[in-house]
This record gives structure tokens, C-alpha cells and sequence, in this order.
């Protein structure tokens, strides 16, 4: 039977997915649209009475269902969480976004001096010149950090690292967490460094968790992106979710893939960080020329 279509037509037109059983691994959706079924189903899920995917920029399958995953690790075992997350381009993306998303001109961000140099960068030549002013303090000063939200009320997040990048110095993330809720202020921390493995900020009560996925949770340094979560879903998709789409902030499939395949090694390879770093630091404290 001749076909009615064209050479052209055929080589261009996608035919149904060959595919028989479901896949053992996460499949890469790169595609940067998606199929509807009807103009009825496009606009209910342009108007939110319908879920689905319809641009990669804004929804793609790969990238929610690694930003899940996240998500469950950072919320693994901690009762009555349900956290939701978001993929980015970077850790510096995902940062920006929540910024974008939490503050307006005339918010102050209270933030640590020793905080990676280009979120410091970040905040003082972009976020600084529209009017969102960052406040370097020691975190670790928790009668400084309860004074300073005292006496300026324009301070609208706690935003730290812990351990921070590259000092490795620690924060007290209960009590920090802890004297936002006094004062109404939002908090959020940079987790790359432990990952959800070694530390969970949400059990503490911290609302915000920013990843570089670059590092711990891919771990193979062939991937750059970011994510951030958040212990309120609905704070989330109203707040973060409108900037990242309109700022093309998002993530992608291909990275999103890999960071999924990082992934099943994270605990391994976090023990094996731990037990290296202990090793190093057992042996630095015996060495006769080394006081500290």
C-alpha cells in the first residue's frame, strides 16, 4: 500500500516507541517539547487544572524524577517531611533563584564572611546592586546573629554553608534555625560538602538545602548543575518555580542523568571520604612538628 506521506514527511515524523519492557535505569527524555492529546488537554495544563509536561525548560521527566530522588535523601528517615526540590543549571543558579524567589529590594540576607567566593560575588554585584543587601557576620556568634535580627528587621533570610567552602568551618544549624523561627526569618544552607549522607539540615528545622550537584552527588566531576529543596512544596512551586521558568535558570536531562548515576555510589563513596579524612587527620595529630 503506498503511503500518502512523502520521503520528507517520513524522515521527519516521529512513529510509536519501540519498546516492549520498561528500561532498568532512568531513561534521558531529551526532548525539548511534549506531545499532546488534545487542545482541551494543552490548556488544562497551561491553567493548572491538569498535570504534565509540555517544555523541557519548565518540566521534563528526567530531570523531576532526579530532583525527587534528591529530595527523598534529604528527607530520608525524618518524620512528617515531604520534601520537594527543583534542578538547576548550577549551584550558583539554584542560589540566585531562591534569592530571586524569597527576597525583594530592601531584604538583607544575613550570611557568614567565609561562604564560598562566588556566592560572595553573587550576592555583592548582583543581588546587592537591586537592592537585596547581604550582612557578613560569624554565624557561629549566636548572640551577634540574635542581636543583629533584632535590631534590623529588613533581614528576611539566614543564608549559610556548613561545612563551608573550602574552611570547612561548622555551623549550629538547630540553633540558627531555631532563632529564624523567632524572628520569622527564612533559612537556608548550602549542603554540598556533607550531602544528605552525613547531614540532613531539615531535621534541624532549616526551610531551604542548595546543592552544587557537581560535587558529592554526581561525584565523577562530568556534570554541572544544581538543586535546591525545600520542606514546603506549595512555597516552592509558587515562589521559586515562576523565576526559575522565566529566568531559564533549569536544569537539564543529560546532566540530570548523570548526577542519577552519581547517585548509587553516594554512600559508598562518602564512607570512604570519612575514612580517608580520619586516617589524614589520626595521623597529622601524632606528627611531632604538627601543634594544631
Amino acid at each position: 500500500m503506498k503511503s500518502q506521506l512523502g520521503m520528507h514527511s517520513s524522515c521527519v515524523r516521529e512513529i510509536k516507541e519501540n519498546r516492549t519492557t520498561k528500561p532498568h535505569v532512568l531513561p534521558i527524555y531529551a526532548t525539548s517539547s511534549f506531545e499532546l492529546d488534545s487542545i482541551d488537554q494543552g490548556i488544562n495544563i497551561f491553567t493548572g487544572k491538569e498535570k504534565g509536561h509540555v517544555y523541557s525548560r519548565y518540566g521534563n521527566p528526567t530531570m523531576e524524577t532526579v530532583a525527587k530522588k534528591i529530595a527523598l535523601l534529604e528527607s530520608h528517615d525524618l518524620p512528617g517531611i515531604e520534601a520537594e526540590a527543583i534542578l538547576f543549571s548550577s549551584g550558583m543558579s539554584a542560589i540566585l533563584t531562591l534569592m530571586l524567589g524569597m527576597l525583594k529590594s530592601g531584604d538583607k540576607i544575613l550570611t557568614q564572611a567565609n561562604l564560598y567566593g562566588g556566592t560572595t560575588e553573587q550576592f555583592l554585584k548582583i543581588l546587592k546592586p537591586n537592592g537585596i543587601d547581604p550582612l557578613f557576620i560569624d554565624l557561629a556568634d549566636l548572640d551577634r546573629v540574635d542581636q543583629a535580627l533584632n535590631n534590623d528587621k529588613a533581614i528576611k533570610m539566614i543564608y549559610g554553608e556548613s561545612p563551608a567552602n573550602p574552611t570547612m568551618a561548622c555551623l549550629d544549624l538547630k540553633a540558627l534555625a531555631n532563632l529564624a523561627k523567632k524572628h520569622g526569618v527564612t533559612t537556608a544552607i548550602d549542603n554540598t560538602f556533607p550531602s544528605p549522607y552525613l547531614q540532613q539540615p531539615f531535621g534541624f528545622g532549616v526551610d531551604f538545602i542548595v546543592h552544587s550537584t557537581t560535587k558529592y552527588l554526581n561525584g565523577h566531576g562530568n556534570s554541572l548543575a544544581g538543586v535546591l529543596v525545600a520542606q514546603d512544596a506549595q512555597l516552592l512551586h509558587e515562589k521559586i518555580w515562576p523565576i526559575m521558568k522565566l529566568a531559564g535558570t533549569n536544569g537539564n536531562p543529560w546532566d540530570a542523568w548523570l548526577i542519577n548515576n552519581g547517585l548509587k555510589t553516594l554512600a559508598l563513596r562518602m564512607d570512604k571520604h570519612s575514612a580517608n579524612a580520619m586516617w589524614v587527620a589520626e595521623y597529622l595529630t601524632q606528627h611531632p612538628r604538627i601543634s594544631q
